[in-house]
């Protein structure tokens, strides 16, 4: 029989004995009544007989004598009715109400532990997504992303403990805006990724002490410095450094109404550590004092990837110091005199010891230099004063909607100075380089245009015949090495344009410059490889999926998850069913 039916019965039970005692108090009630009548009927008889007579006839005796033991049944009756609660309360007291009383304890019991279960997993959820990351970046240029190349310098190269200090309260910083949430996104991302990062923001009005700790340095609001906590070295990075402001155009309207192009928190960042965590740092002097053309965006860019930048003006110093690894001439407009010519060849020299670097990079714009020009000869190189052109249109590059001859494609020649990159090489304004066979150097060519491209020289008339251009493929960088017995060498690399490393092309998504001049400088100075991480602009904000990807989503909440509910509920209520 099953404990259902078992628990049916003794209801049933129950309610029967009720029944019983109530009929027995109905039957009591009946005889007291008659009792009553009886007693009344006698009493009116009583005068007719004497007190002292004694009933003449035996039935009468017998008669009430069994109404005097129906009265007496009446208080055991009454105990009857008394002992029905007890049976009653003897009948819930059955195992199977004891059952009840477990299950509901036990259901108690679990109800308990799977609250108790969800608020520990919520706290364990909450704890692993601070250290991790949980979030989800759906911007389209993965603003709050770091980048697999900084992941893997964090976690694999990063050996020394740097600390990144931002001067600014963390909610004050990240509510300027959506840029600065990204800068503090990003630093938190970095110091989750290694344990040698760690990370504070602080306010510099309430830590007036912290500034005197970097004397001859200015230190101001959202300034972030990174310092190695090892050997004491730092760099600040101000606005200018971790935000996209490569032309004059977003200067002006960052500087006047807070307007920013992008983010570079990631590149200068990593930088800053690159550079605090070098023991010996590169030094490269960028020559100045004969009207050099711009040169921000390859100081900037050698800057960020770990290279101490230092401008020298080569016409008021009485020698390039010997500290300085390489020296940087970039294009200028007036001829070096013998006095600067002389200073370059005691530099490259370096006491007979040699190991120091001279770059020149040339342009349209300077008239002829013959004073450089002699300098390079020396060195087995010459630099035409003409531009380049290419008559091939699949090889031309199409600048500001407009396609030129004297802007196109490149080729590099692979060398120990250059690496595999993705891309193109870009070039504008060209002017090309020579290899003289005289020299006892070693020479290597490391570009060089494709063919079917031309010679425009840069004093011809208006009515020059293009027909009478030199054609062909012409090279546009060549390396002089200079080597010393003992294997220690030096160099002189002339390139053919400034353009080469100008905004323009270090910016430009599908150029590979800012590679190539990275290697060029690390493969000879022999330094760790640096990174290079575009800056990331603010984009809207979006989930794209494929066709397939939205079927799957529509499968699993329009039908997996309902039908999972359904047959979930059927379960347990069939379950209830039957307990």
């Amino acid at each position: 029989m099953s404990k259902k039916n078992s628990r049916k019965i003794n209801r049933d039970a129950v309610e029967e004995e009720k029944k019983n005692a109530s009929e027995t108090l109905d039957e009591v009630a009946e005889a007291v009544s008659e009792t009553a009548e009886q007693a009344v009927d006698e009493s009116e008889k009583v005068p007719e007989r004497a007190v002292n007579d004694t009933p003449d006839k035996p039935e009468e005796v017998n008669e009430i004598s069994e109404k005097s033991e129906a009265v007496t049944e009446i208080p055991e009756k009454s105990e009857a009715v008394k002992e029905a609660p007890e049976k009653v309360k003897s009948e819930i007291d059955t195992p199977d109400t004891k059952e009840i009383k477990k299950h509901r304890a036990l259901s108690a019991v679990f109800t308990a532990a799977v609250l108790v279960g969800i608020i520990l997993l919520n706290v364990v959820v909450g704890m692993v997504s601070d250290r991790l990351g949980a979030e989800a970046d759906l911007t389209a240029t993965g603003l709050f992303t770091l980048d697999a190349k900084t992941e893997d310098y964090l976690e694999n190269t990063l050996s020394c403990d740097i600390s990144i200090t931002v001067l600014s309260p963390e909610q004050t910083f990240s509510e300027q805006g959506t840029y600065y949430k990204q800068v503090s996104e990003i630093l938190q991302k970095m110091a989750k990724k290694s344990a040698h990062i760690s990370l504070d923001f602080i306010d510099l009005t309430k830590n007036p002490t912290f500034a005197s700790k970097y004397s001859g340095v200015s230190l101001s609001t959202n300034n972030i410095v990174v310092e190695n906590a090892q050997n004491g070295r730092y760099k600040v990075l101000t606005q200018t450094d971790y935000f996209g402001l490569d032309n004059e155009m977003a200067a002006y309207y960052y500087y006047y109404y807070g307007y920013i192009m992008g983010s570079s928190i990631e590149q200068a960042a990593l930088s800053a550590m690159l550079y605090v965590s070098d023991e010996n740092p590169v030094k490269i002097a960028f020559l100045e004092g004969f009207n050099e053309s711009d040169s921000t965006t390859l100081k900037t860019f050698l800057s960020k990837n770990g290279y101490e930048v230092e401008a020298v003006n080569l016409a008021k110093t009485l020698e390039i110091d010997v500290s300085f690894d390489f020296a940087v001439i970039y294009a200028p407009l007036t001829d070096y005199d013998e006095s600067s010519l002389k200073k370059l060849d005691k530099f490259l020299d370096n006491g007979g010891k040699y190991g120091k670097n001279v770059y020149y990079f040339a342009s349209t714009s300077q008239p002829k230099t013959p004073n450089i020009d002699a300098f390079l000869s020396d060195w087995g190189l010459k630099v035409g004063f003409s531009v380049i052109g290419q008559s091939n249109a699949e090889h031309r590059i199409i600048i500001n909607g407009q396609q030129t001859a004297y802007a196109h494609l490149q080729q590099l020649v692979e060398s120990n100075y250059t690496g595999d990159y993705e891309g193109y090489t870009m070039g504008a304004d060209l002017r090309p380089v020579y290899a003289l066979e005289r020299s006892q150097n070693t020479l290597e060519v490391l570009m060089k245009t494709y063919s079917n491209a031309f010679l425009f020289p840069l004093d011809a008339d208006k009515d020059f015949d293009f027909s009478t251009a030199e054609t062909g493929v012409f090279n546009d960088i060549i390396m002089s090495t200079k080597t010393a017995s003992d294997g220690t060498a030096s160099r002189v690399c002339a390139i053919g344009s400034d353009q080469l490393s100008g905004s323009y092309f270090f910016a430009y998504g599908n150029a590979n410059n800012s590679d190539f001049f990275l290697d060029l400088f690390d493969s000879v100075s022999g330094k760790e490889k640096g990174i290079t991480i575009s800056p990331k602009a603010v984009s809207d904000i979006r989930f794209e999926m494929t066709e397939s990807t939205a079927n799957v989503l529509v499968i699993i909440l329009c039908a997996v998850i309902p039908t999972a509910v359904v047959v979930l509920g059927i379960v347990v209520w069939v379950r209830r069913r039957r307990r």
